[in-house]
């Protein structure tokens, strides 16, 4: 910018030595026309060197080169000047800037450690033959701030309410920087009803600005967490300005609890002897811990937020409420419900029963909902009660009771019960059968407890194969060759008796036909005796007629050879016939083959 200055020409008809205070003669006294003024401005950052350019245009015959301070329109300070006809430098030493002048061979002069008070304007002042020129120098000086901190930061804000974020804190400005703030890095309106921000500035012994910047919001219940920083805005050139920004500050909005919660595990509807508990929680935030819990009215416990109840009854139904013990009116609340179930069977214990007795046998529950009832053995359902007449071995076994609440699920009672039917032993099946050119003999015996069989052939213990057992009947079986005429007998014992059966085996003495049956059911028991004895007796005529026949016909051996072979087969074809065994009240019986 050039600023042209009328300076009246009588000022300058005097020598340019006069004019400045020096005596000197000049070779020609030449009037002085005009003076034209050239402003500059000129930027330098605290504590660096500057230096001040001379725009003033140097004319012909060039008497004086000066630098001076304007304080005001009518005052300037001569600082340093300059005399090209003796080349001589005058530095005045102005006090502030005593040794931090230098005046350059451009005439531009430099100024050392530049500081707030060298923000001046200067002027250049060159006196030639016709013309005075000036130029002159604005000097703007500043400072980058401290990086902005926010001091004293609220550890929370409470929703509704304005309160005081915190205080930025800018130091070490020059010129005195702006702080704007952020909320959620986003800049803050502060033209907004919720913001309310104080700025001021001090100055310091190092003459440069302090800034503060205080901020004041009001948060709503919905924001949660949130962060706010501040920023400061400071000159660094003439056209451009630059920022700094201080760490983030987060904090959580504080709100009251406007809905309370009340829980319950497991479900409302319970089933006695159970713990029930109760769990209480409110939307403000931080959440409250401390509630009042009551039962119908009542209070059940104070400044908590968890109730339990272990072993609950049927006493324990009813509305449980809870609320904040500073607002009673506030709260949440629910009914249970605590449903008993009693399962019993009758009979309420193992029992044992002899065979062909009665039973009856009932499950029996009481509860205060709907029950389901359902008597099982095994995986079968039975009815209920179950009423059993003249009972068998087959009606043992493990009985359930399961009983179930309908309105609630998973409410479920069980009990079980074993009936033993006991019963004295008794040999049911005696059989026989031709295998391998020998004789299987097979006792099937039932009774319980489980009966001992012994086996006696003609008073002796044979070994007996393994026993199969069923539920409850037992098979035990021998294997003989007899070479002679025997008898094989079958015993049955338990607590309450014992059973036998006995059979008669003719010898082996050819070869038979393999796995031909011999088998024969039991007989009649009121036959029984008389089958045993008659077949005894055939037996015993048999054998005596035979050894007549022998005696008296000694000559004859091939006829009688011939006889025997067929006696023999007949002996063999009766033990195929099957034995007819009485009822099991019998205590023995025999048969002969």
């Amino acid at each position: 910018m050039v600023l042209v200055l009328n300076i009246p020409v009588h000022y300058f008809q005097q020598s340019p030595f006069r004019l400045f205070g020096w005596s000197s003669q000049t070779p020609k006294q030449t009037p002085l026309s005009r003076t034209v003024h050239a402003v500059t401005i000129v930027t330098a950052k605290v504590g660096e060197n500057i230096t001040l350019p001379c725009e003033a245009e140097k004319g012909i015959g060039l008497y004086l080169v000066t630098w001076r301070l304007e304080i005001n329109e009518n005052v300037k300070e001569q600082l340093i000047s300059f005399l090209p006809m003796t080349n001589k430098t005058t530095d005045k030493e102005f006090p502030k800037y005593k040794g931090r002048l230098i005046l350059n061979k451009d005439l531009s002069l430099k100024i050392l450690d530049v500081g707030v008070q060298d923000e001046e304007k200067f002027s250049c002042l060159i006196v030639a033959e016709s013309d005075v020129h000036q130029s002159v120098v604005h000097v703007r000086v500043y400072k980058q701030p401290t990086s902005p901190e926010i001091e004293q930061p609220a550890p929370f804000l409470i929703a509704g309410k304005q309160q005081q974020v915190g205080v930025c804190v800018v130091k070490n400005s020059y010129p005195p920087g702006k702080i704007s703030w952020q909320y959620n890095s986003q800049d803050l309106d502060s033209n907004s009803p919720d913001v309310r921000i104080v700025n001021s500035a001090v100055v310091n012994g190092k003459h440069l600005y302090n800034l503060t910047s205080i901020l004041e919001y009001t948060p709503s219940r919905n924001e949660g967490r949130i962060s706010f920083r501040c920023q400061v805005t400071y000159f660094e050139d003439l056209d451009r300005n630059a920022t700094k920004v201080s760490p983030s500050v987060d904090m959580f909005v504080h709100y009251n609890t406007s809905k309370i919660s009340l829980q319950v595990s497991p479900a409302q509807d319970v089933l006695e002897g159970t713990t029930v508990q109760f769990s209480c929680s409110g939307d403000g935030y931080p959440q409250p811990t401390k509630f009042t819990f009551t039962k119908n009215g009542e209070e059940k416990a104070v400044g908590v937020n968890r109730l339990e109840l272990t072993n609950v009854t049927q006493e324990d139904s009813g509305e449980y409420a809870c609320s904040q013990p500073e607002n009673p009116d506030l709260k949440d609340a629910l009914n249970i419900t605590v449903y008993y179930l009693a399962l019993t069977m009758s009979p309420s214990e193992n029992v044992s029963k002899m065979i062909g007795e009665n039973i009856t046998l009932e499950c029996i529950a009481t509860s205060s909902g709907t029950v389901d009832v359902t008597l099982m053995k095994k995986n079968k359902a039975n009815p209920n009660p179950l009423v059993v007449k003249s009972l068998q071995y087959a009606h043992a076994g493990n009985y359930t009771c399961q009983a179930k609440v309908k309105e609630v699920e998973k409410i479920m009672r069980e009990k079980s019960i074993i009936i033993r039917v006991e019963g004295k032993p008794k040999v049911i099946k005696l059989t026989k059968r031709v295998v391998n050119n020998a004789k299987v003999i097979t006792c099937v015996v039932e009774g319980f407890p489980k009966p001992l069989v012994q086996w006696s052939i003609n008073g002796t213990s044979p070994k007996e194969e393994p026993v199969k057992d069923k539920t409850s009947q037992w098979v035990h079986k021998i294997t003989v060759k007899p070479s002679e005429n025997i008898t094989v007998t079958c015993t049955a014992i338990n607590i309450h008796g014992e059973d036998q059966y006995s059979v008669n085996l003719t010898a082996m003495r050819f070869q038979e036909p393999a796995d031909e049956s011999l088998e024969q059911d039991s007989p009649d028991p009121k036959n029984k005796d008389k089958s045993s004895g008659g077949n005894r007796a055939k037996v015993i005529v048999g054998v005596i007629i035979g050894l007549l026949i022998a005696a008296f016909i000694a000559g004859m051996i091939y006829w009688l050879y011939k006889k025997k072979s067929k006696t023999n087969e007949r002996g063999t074809a009766d033990e195929f016939k099957k034995i007819n065994k009485g009822d099991n009240n019998h205590t023995s019986g025999s048969s002969a083959v």
